[in-house]
């Protein structure tokens, strides 16, 4: 362990860090509002103020990501710290103010709180600690939060643009503190179909959109039952489940059109073509279908993971086992991330921890445990000194 022990800092001051975190929240970043620039203003400033680099890079107008580096005393390896800006709508029902960031019983509530402004900062509280004792480490901390991972990742696609690497990445996504080595990947379609619009007093030979969508369904259960019963050791199984369905516009006429969206969760191995292709092959299976169709592709991440021993999980743990004083837990993540954008297209070695629950995630009265963001902070400054070690 480096000589430096970050969680006993005289710096380190929880209400400060408690502040940066109810600060955010105040910055409405719900998506589809198609804005993160209060949040990635907000953050760029508490970091400058810091004497930290920090500059915004906009993936399209009103949506800029934050990319800030913190140079160690000597060359060495590269930590880089990902979150994301964006949060769900708030929605009604509140017993709070959503973007208020009330404490209260030991919890910051508020839109983000745990998905995932509490990682976001606790990073941000993590490299300010480190630059106030005099940056003791080798190497180099970046700071990298990215918009729009709520909805469509053109943040990360962004960023894939960019020539930004690492020698290891950690996201923050809300796990409880747990260290999470992989998670599916995910793919997403919108299939259209079209019919002719009549009244329905006229139904003799109807070209009805629904009854076409009908038969796509049906072939799409078949092949989910097919998917399933591939299983991945550690993931478990894929699968394909149809999430929307919309179509007709009156009771009484034949509908011209049919949307369905599907959700379809891929394991190591499987690519964005051979998904791809496997739906239009089920799809083809019925003759009655060909040219009747449109599927469209909007999002495609493959799966991510890590092996259990690799040296990044090593250290984290035995940072974890020194914060929590407890043996650390080691598991996958229930939902998807950012993840596949570091380890599969940029070849990073990447692991998922973070304060928060997904119980948490996307839900009214939304929370984070204060107890678990400093102890975030805590970790993320221990692993920094550790995996970045100087002479």
């Amino acid at each position: 362990m480096a000589n430096t022990n970050f969680k006993d800092s005289a710096y380190f001051d929880s209400n400060e860090l408690i502040e940066i975190l109810c600060g955010l929240i105040s910055k409405n970043s719900e998506n589809p509002l198609k804005t993160e620039e209060a949040a990635a203003f907000y953050i760029k400033e508490i970091l400058l103020s810091n004497g930290i680099e920090t500059e915004l890079s906009w993936a399209e107008k009103g949506r800029p990501n934050v990319l800030a580096r913190l140079k160690g005393n000597q060359p060495g390896p590269t930590l880089l710290y990902n979150g994301h800006l964006d949060v769900v709508p708030a929605g009604s029902g509140w017993s709070v103010d959503p973007f208020a960031g009330l404490i209260r019983d030991g919890k910051v509530f508020g839109r983000g709180a745990a998905d995932m402004k509490s990682g976001v900062a606790a990073m941000i509280y993590t490299a300010i600690i480190l630059k106030r004792m005099g940056t003791p480490f080798a190497g180099e901390l970046i700071l990298f939060f990215n918009v729009d991972e709520e909805r469509e990742n053109i943040g990360m696609l962004h960023f894939l643009k960019g020539n930004i690497t690492a020698d290891y990445t950690i996201i923050g996504e809300p796990t409880e503190l747990e260290i999470c080595i992989a998670h599916k990947g995910v793919a997403r379609y919108r299939l259209h179909t079209k019919g002719t619009s009549q009244h329905a007093a006229k139904v003799k030979g109807a070209d009805n959109a629904i009854h076409k969508m009908a038969e796509i369904i049906s072939n799409l259960a078949k092949l989910d039952k097919k998917i399933s019963e591939k299983e991945d050791p550690l993931l478990g199984n894929g699968s394909l489940t149809i999430t929307e369905i919309k179509g007709g516009t009156a009771p009484n006429m034949v509908p011209e059109k049919c949307i369905i969206e599907i959700d379809r969760r891929v394991l190591p191995g499987d690519t964005k073509e051979s998904v791809k292709n496997e739906i239009r092959q089920a799809l083809g299976a019925n003759s009655k279908l060909k040219m009747e169709y449109e599927l469209e592709e909007y999002l495609f991440l493959p799966a991510s993971s890590i092996p259990k021993d690799h040296v990044l999980v090593e250290n984290l743990a035995k940072v974890c086992e020194k914060v929590n004083k407890e043996e650390a837990k080691i598991k996958v993540f229930e939902a998807t991330c950012e993840a596949p954008f570091f380890s599969v297209h940029k070849g990073i070695p990447t692991v998922i921890f973070g304060p928060g629950s997904l119980k948490q995630a996307h839900v009214i009265d939304e929370y984070v445990e204060v107890n678990e963001l400093k102890q975030a902070a805590f970790a993320y400054g221990e692993l920094a000194l550790e995996l970045l070690k100087s002479n």
